[in-house]
């Protein structure tokens, strides 16, 4: 039978190869240059207005703004009719990830902005609210109800985030 074939796709916002080769070529990026070496890389035209969670939906469905359905960082919030952070409620089309699950394959999807909340998926999905830390250092900053999916990992899941705080200068 032959091996399952993998796909790994490293979204990395606002990353620039001009910067990154030169850090790579040398040795202080080893991950990224032997990613680069055993894979594929190469640079993506945007579209305008470079707004993230837009540019991202467009990366995970292969369709533009006007039919995805997210347009910026914040939309409509029809409960409340005021404005909220965006989240992937207002997209109207399949992800990557929701093609596979349909034909049987499993994903995996880390941080991929906006997958709040997270989509119940063959395999594993931790929202772009895992790591937004909700309280100051010192106080619990549970995790938002939907933030991963299956929930059941979401337990064993919330020890493994760091808040930005504990991370210095170094």
């Amino acid at each position: 039978m032959p091996k399952k074939r993998r796909v790994l796709l490293v979204g990395w916002d606002a990353a620039d190869w001009k910067v990154i080769s030169p850090l790579v070529d040398m040795g202080l990026m080893p991950h990224v240059g032997r990613l680069v070496e055993n894979g594929v890389m190469g640079n993506l035209a945007t579209l305008k207005p470079a707004l993230s969670p837009m540019l991202w939906t467009s990366i995970a469905t292969g369709k533009r703004p006007y039919k995805h359905g997210i347009h910026g960082f914040s939309e409509p919030d029809p409960q409340s009719g005021t404005v909220r952070p965006i989240t992937n409620l207002s997209r109207t089309t399949k992800a990557v990830w929701n093609i596979l699950n349909q034909t049987g394959h499993t994903s995996l999807v880390v941080g991929w902005w906006p997958s709040f909340p997270a989509e119940p998926i063959r395999g594993a999905m931790l929202s772009n609210h895992f790591q937004q830390a909700v309280a100051p250092l010192d106080k619990p900053w549970p995790m938002r109800p939907g933030t991963v999916h299956p929930p059941a990992f979401a337990e064993a899941l919330s020890h493994q985030r760091l808040h930005p705080h504990e991370l210095d200068g170094d």
